[in-house]
This record gives structure tokens, C-alpha cells and sequence, in this order.
């Protein structure tokens, strides 16, 4: 009897999917209009607006199609067709690196959990040392700064973002941007990740899936709809996962977010309460040598066993982690309002505060070579920000223009210790060989104003921008009187205060229906990172009087075509940059650098994107950035020259391609997805003299393959379900072995070694499988 009802049960099921499945191609295809919220701001289906979705129409922040193309800057949007070209426990690194001109790099690629430094048109963020910069780029979330303004080795962290189905999109704003979109770290970039947001009807979602090397990856949303006036959006994640290194041990790591948002439209405006936490915890070895080095074995320096590479050990051999051993922890939370109001007669007001509190540890132990040199071989290091801020703007929206008046003040007081000790050599945590204890309290403002002209009926657009920025910083040495370690840094103290003027225009202009051109120029500048003043160097003494302000002078210029099946755009640019920062450190093992280059550079190229959907089944994606940037004036602090040699940890030239294809089975619709990614060759890093090389890193690519079958079969069977799609995807299909990041250096074992390559494997072939219901 029970088979039978179950019989029963399953027909029943069967035949209702097959009446849903319009329903499921019609989810597929895409809304192409949107309610104009600004010149790049806000999404939302103009067809049948209810009252509550116009009032909230200016959350939903991720750009249209139609947006991009009317933009007088270099954008591009992400989406949901992004995410299927990437693993399910991917995080924000692996859907940034879809984008035209978007590198990344990473010492553990696993999961969303790691480190991994991401770099747009050459300029970056993230832990590399081969960075000609830091800080170059602003990320949000929600449309809130999430960086540290001054840490020039954690100003964010892309494990902060762990989990992407709470992501509806990603906005990425190539250079400066207008004065509207602009923050104190914006000079090469800005990333805005978008978050699900509160919708007027009920909904939810759940995600599980499992894959290679242990990993695991589960989240969640709810959507409470309209309640009394409010609505509240709820959505969290948990992931985790161990390494592919092969060796004794497992490297694991793991993180967690949570979200929540609510929001309450009245009659003139609308209030949000918003927060977001994450903590991620990961760890990962040390870089391998690629060829072997005298007295580097699989057992420790200088010690009896098979010689350590990845030529002898095996491609992704790292040692134990009883002997190279680092685990890195980042804890924040951000707490934010939304408050918009409409003036009436075409003026609104939105305000924006927010706080953030940041936590950082990182517990490493270079046991490989401790007992024979290395008083440094152990690491505690523990930094902490707190930083709040406020954000208000006033527009104008007319027929004929779009004015924006308003800025932002951002304070952070950032605390930062460390202790340094080899217990070989009779020091500990408790009483260290060196030690570093800094304050480091910054007060970043802006005021701007900007207008949009549009001309010709539209179709031209002019928007000149005009802002006053300032940078107040000041560092302060809280140095222990009742130890006798050695504080690290030298220089006692200094402040410092800049203000500077940022002009800007940009131009677009609709040559026909369908095409347009751009153009926009900016300057703007931006605060040294820590390292500018001293922090944790510890034989030179930094004069207040000398510590500069980085320039930028931007000029970008592309083409865009947009219809209802086509988009794509190619953008030509070139970023003239004065007193960039790099720290220098020299070897493998050591924490802090022991100096800095100052110099300029160009970073220049051209990239293109193709978004196509020529009929409901079919998807096709592409993008791809050449570019050669190069130091104008570089020189490290033993004179030796860089000028006229290409940046590194750039690639000269890279493309994503993708396509899928939806084809309707029995019981629901398949949808195949293949990509490449391909990384050309990039100039290659030199630690030891802190500057790059004459040689190329080799090039590589990487193809995914993906299926999902989206059906209604347990729409029946499980009460409340509309949708069930499952996943399987193989990464790095041919298994390509590949350098994840790759440069020279020392192990700094031993005074007289000469530099040779080390480098961190990337991921090889991986397969996940996942499984997503939709209530």
C-alpha cells in the first residue's frame, strides 16, 4: 500500500513538472528593464511595480545592462552567469577573476577561506609582497568601506566575503570612478558586493554541497516579506575544507558569514538597519622551492632526507606542519543604516552610517631551519580596528540633469602587536626577541560634487566632478617599559595631514540605438599605507616631513554595444601613478620588511568583455585584458634601478571564456556550462632586492565543466519547494599544473644563500557535486 501511495506520488509530481517547465525557462531569461536610480546605482523590474518595490527600488544596487552601457566610467556588472563558472564553494576571489583584467593569486586555493590577492588592470589588494601597492582598491559591501584605511598587510582580506550565495552581484568600477562612487582607497578600483536584499514576498533557499579534499559547503536565506511595513532578509553559510598539499598534514580551513537586513519603507522614504559578520580561519605552509637547494630537505634544513622541491618532492609536497606551520584568522562584523528621503521636487537624500570592528591573528611557527639561525621564528600578531563613519548624499534627478552634492568622514583607531621569538633560543611569546605595539588612529574625508549634463535628448552625457579629499594620520609607538625585547619599530612617532583637490569629467555618448562611446579623466590621491611611517621597521627611522601622498592620474576611453541579447564593451587605459609604496623583505621566513621602495609607474592596456544570449537556451561569455605596465622611476634602497622594467604579478595578457546551453529532459532542464581561464605570462618577483625581474612566469589555463539540472519533481513531494537544482562540476578539467603564486627569494637560513624560485601549487583537478532548493 505504501508503494503504491508513493506510485502515486511520483506520477503526480512528474506530471506537474512537465507543466512547469515554461515556469523554469522563464526563470532563466532575465528582466531587461530597470528603474533609474542614478547614473550607476539600482535595479529593479519596472514592469508592474508594486508601491513597496519602488520604494525600495534603491537597494537593489547591482547594475543593469542599460546602466553600464549609459555610464561615463569603465564598469562591468556580475552575476549569477558568473558563478556557474566557478566551483560552489568558491568565494569573492574566484567570481572576481571572471571580470576582463582581474588577476588573483593565493597561498591556500581551496576554498573561499584562504588568502588571495586580486589585482584589477594591475593595481591590487590583498598580502603579496610583489605588489607595487596595496591599498589600490575600495571594497563594499552593501555599498560600506570594508577596508582597513592604513595596514599595508591586511587592509582586506577576501575570505570576509566566504560565501556567495548571499551574493546577488558584483559591481566593479575600473579606476577612481566619479566623485559619487568614490572612497579613500579607490584609485584603481572599487568592488561593491551586493547582498540579497528584503523583497515584499516571501521566499527561501537553501544550498549543500560536498567535494574534493574534504570540502564542505552549506548556506541559507530567508526572505520574510512585507510584515506591518517591514521585511527582513536573513541569509548565512558555513564552509570548509582541507588542502590539496600533499605531506603529512591536512591544512585545513574553514569560515562562516551571516547577514541580515531589514527595511521599512514610509511615505517619503525609506529606512534599512543592516549587519554582517564573518570569520574565516586558515592555514597553509610556507612557500616550496621549485628546484632543489642544498640543505632544504623534506625533514628540515640542513637535516638528513630527500631533497625538498617541487622537481624531487612532488608538485604539491609541502613539509609537515610540525616544521612550517602559519594560521591566519580574520574576525569582523559591520553594523549599518540606510536612511533615504525624498526632498520632493526632484531632490532625495540618502545617509549612510556605519561601524566596523576587525580582528586579525596570525600564529606561525618556521621550525624548519629555527635551531640554526632565525630568532624569528615564531609569530604572534594580532591587529585590531575599529573604524565608524558616515556618508551623506543629495541628488538632483531632472530631465536634463543629474546633480549629486554630499560626502563622507571615516575614522579608525587601528592597534597593532606583534611578537617575535625562537624558543631554540631561549625566547618565547611571554618574553620575545622582538616585539611591535603601534597606534595608528586616521581620519579620511570628502566632499564632492558632481553633474550629470544630458544633452541631445539623452544621448550625450557629460558629467564633471570636483572633490576635496583629506587624509589626517597619526602614529603613535606604546613600547612596554618592562621588557628587554627589542621593539621593532624605529621611528618614535609622526603625523601627518593632507588635502587635495580631485577634478574629474567623464563623457558618454550614444552614437546610435545601440553603440556608445566614453571617455573620463580624473585625478585623485590617496594616503601612504603604515609602512610609509614606520611601522615594524626597525633599522630605519622615518622623518614625518619626508612621507609623501600617492597621485593618480587616470584616462580611460572604450566602446560599448547593448541590446536585449548582446552586450560588450572594450576600454582602453592608462594610469600614471606617483610614490607607490612596496615593502622589501627579503626572505621566505621573515614577517616584516626591513624597507621600501618609492617610485612611479604606468599601468596601461586594453580589456573587452562579451555578454550573449542569442536565444533562451544558449549563454556565451567572454573577457580579456593585454596590458604592459612598467616603472617610469623605481630604485630600491641600495640604488639599484627598476625604471623601464615591466611591474610584476601582472599578467601581460588573460582571457575567460564560457558558454552554456539549456536543454529541456524529462523531468526539468539540463544546463552544461564549459570555461577557460587563461593567464599569460607575468613578470616575476625579486624579494631579495624588492623590485621585478627580466624573467616571465610561464602561462597557463585552466578549463571548468559544469552541469546543473534544474527541476520541479519534488514540488510535490516536499511542501513549499518551487524549485530544485542539482550540480555536478569538474575544476581544472585537464588537471594543469600550475604556479598559484611564484617569486624569488631566500630561506633565510642561512646569510650566504643565493635567491631561487619558491612558489605555492595551485589547485589541481577537483570535482563537486551540490544540490539547491528553492522555497
Amino acid at each position: 500500500m505504501k508503494k503504491k501511495l508513493l506510485l502515486s506520488s511520483i506520477a503526480v509530481a512528474l506530471s506537474a513538472q512537465v507543466a512547469a517547465l515554461p515556469a523554469l525557462a522563464a526563470d532563466a531569461t532575465p528582466s531587461q528593464s530597470a528603474v533609474n536610480v542614478g547614473e550607476v546605482n539600482g535595479t529593479a523590474s519596472s514592469a508592474k511595480l508594486s508601491e513597496y518595490d519602488k520604494k525600495t527600488a534603491p537597494l537593489h544596487q547591482t547594475l543593469t545592462n542599460k546602466q553600464v552601457f549609459q555610464s561615463t566610467q569603465s564598469v562591468v556588472t556580475l552575476n549569477e552567469e558568473n558563478k556557474k563558472m566557478i566551483s560552489p564553494n568558491s568565494g569573492a576571489a574566484g567570481l572576481l577573476a571572471t571580470a576582463p583584467g582581474v588577476h588573483i593569486m593565493s597561498e591556500n586555493p581551496q576554498n573561499g577561506s584562504g588568502r588571495y590577492n586580486i589585482t584589477i588592470n594591475g593595481m591590487g589588494i590583498g598580502w603579496w609582497s610583489g605588489n607595487t601597492y596595496r591599498n589600490q582598491i575600495s571594497v563594499l559591501f552593501d555599498g560600506v568601506p570594508m577596508n582597513n584605511q592604513i595596514t599595508n598587510d591586511g587592509q582586506w582580506n577576501s575570505s570576509q566575503i566566504p560565501i556567495l550565495t548571499m551574493i546577488h552581484g558584483v559591481n566593479v568600477v575600473y579606476g577612481p570612478g566619479n566623485p559619487q562612487q568614490r572612497w579613500y582607497d579607490s584609485m584603481g578600483g572599487t568592488i561593491n558586493f551586493v547582498p540579497l536584499q528584503p523583497t515584499e514576498k516571501f521566499n527561501a533557499k537553501a544550498n549543500l554541497s560536498f567535494g574534493s579534499y574534504g570540502s564542505k559547503t552549506a548556506s541559507f536565506s530567508v526572505n520574510t516579506g512585507a510584515f506591518h511595513g517591514w521585511s527582513t532578509v536573513l541569509a548565512g553559510g558555513y564552509t570548509s575544507a582541507n588542502s590539496f598539499f600533499q605531506g603529512p598534514s591536512n591544512w585545513p580551513q574553514h569560515s562562516w558569514s551571516v547577514y541580515m537586513k531589514t527595511a521599512h519603507p514610509f511615505s517619503n522614504g525609506l529606512f534599512t538597519l543592516g549587519f554582517y559578520y564573518e570569520k574565516s580561519d586558515a592555514t597553509h605552509s610556507l612557500t616550496v622551492p621549485v628546484t632543489p637547494i642544498s640543505g632544504y630537505t623534506v625533514n628540515g634544513y640542513g637535516k638528513p632526507g630527500q631533497l625538498l622541491s617541487q622537481q624531487t618532492s612532488g608538485f604539491y609536497y609541502v613539509p609537515s606542519a610540525d616544521l612550517w606551520y602559519k594560521d591566519d584568522i580574520v574576525d569582523s562584523w559591520i553594523l549599518y543604516s540606510q536612511q533615504l528621503f525624498d526632498l520632493g521636487a526632484g531632490w532625495q537624500l540618502k545617509n549612510t552610517p556605519w561601524y566596523r570592528h576587525a580582528y586579525r591573528l596570525h600564529q606561525a611557527y618556521f621550525n624548519y631551519g629555527a635551531t640554526t639561525y632565525n630568532p624569528e621564528a615564531a609569530e604572534h600578531y594580532a591587529p585590531t580596528n575599529n573604524s565608524f563613519g558616515d556618508r551623506l548624499d543629495v541628488t538632483l534627478h531632472s530631465h536634463y540633469n543629474d546633480v549629486a552634492l554630499g560626502g563622507w568622514l571615516s575614522y579608525q583607531q587601528y592597534d597593532t602587536n606583534e611578537e617575535l621569538w625562537n624558543p631554540y633560543l631561549g625566547t618565547s611569546q611571554q618574553n620575545p626577541y622582538v616585539y611591535n605595539n603601534v597606534e595608528i588612529n586616521s581620519l579620511f574625508s570628502d566632499l564632492f560634487a558632481q553633474d550629470t549634463a544630458k544633452l541631445l535628448h539623452g544621448n550625450l552625457r557629460i558629467t564633471p566632478g570636483l572633490a576635496l579629499a583629506g587624509f589626517y594620520t597619526s602614529m603613535s609607538d606604546l613600547i612596554n617599559p618592562d621588557t628587554t625585547a627589542t621593539y621593532i619599530t624605529a621611528t618614535p612617532g609622526a603625523k601627518t595631514n593632507f588635502t587635495r583637490l580631485e577634478p574629474s569629467v567623464g563623457i558618454n555618448y550614444r552614437i546610435t540605438k545601440n553603440f556608445s562611446i566614453y571617455a573620463n579623466y580624473s585625478e585623485t590621491y590617496q594616503n601612504e599605507t603604515d609602512l610609509a611611517y614606520g611601522a615594524y621597521l626597525q633599522s630605519i627611522k622615518i622623518n614625518p616631513a619626508d612621507i609623501p601622498i600617492t597621485k593618480a592620474q587616470d584616462y580611460e576611453a572604450g566602446l560599448r554595444f547593448h541590446d536585449n541579447t548582446l552586450n560588450a564593451g572594450i576600454n582602453y587605459y592608462h594610469d600614471y601613478l606617483t610614490n607607490l609604496l612596496n615593502g622589501v623583505s627579503g626572505s621566505v621566513t621573515q614577517f616584516n620588511a626591513s624597507g621600501y621602495n618609492l617610485g612611479n609607474a604606468v599601468y596601461q592596456g586594453v580589456n573587452a568583455y562579451v555578454k550573449w544570449k542569442p536565444v533562451w537556451q544558449l549563454y556565451l561569455y567572454g573577457s580579456a585584458n593585454v596590458q604592459h605596465s612598467y616603472y617610469t622611476s623605481d630604485h630600491n634602497n641600495s640604488g639599484q634601478s627598476f625604471d623601464g622594467m615591466r611591474l610584476a604579478g601582472i599578467p601581460h595578457y588573460s582571457f575567460n571564456i564560457s558558454a552554456s546551453y539549456k536543454i529541456r529532459v524529462p523531468g526539468g532542464i539540463v544546463e552544461p556550462t564549459i570555461s577557460d581561464q587563461y593567464s599569460g605570462g607575468q613578470t616575476l618577483y625579486d624579494n631579495v632586492s624588492g623590485g621585478p625581474t627580466n624573467e616571465t612566469i610561464n602561462a597557463y589555463n585552466l578549463v571548468n565543466l559544469s552541469a546543473n539540472y534544474q527541476t520541479v519533481a519534488f514540488n510535490q513531494l516536499i511542501p513549499g519547494v518551487r524549485k530544485t537544482t542539482f550540480t555536478l562540476g569538474l575544476y581544472n578539467l585537464l588537471n594543469r599544473k600550475y604556479e598559484s603564486d611564484i617569486y624569488l627569494a631566500t630561506g633565510g637560513y642561512d646569510p650566504t644563500e643565493k635567491p631561487s624560485l619558491f612558489a605555492y601549487a595551485g589547485a589541481p583537478l577537483q570535482i563537486f557535486g551540490s544540490v539547491s532548493v528553492k522555497f
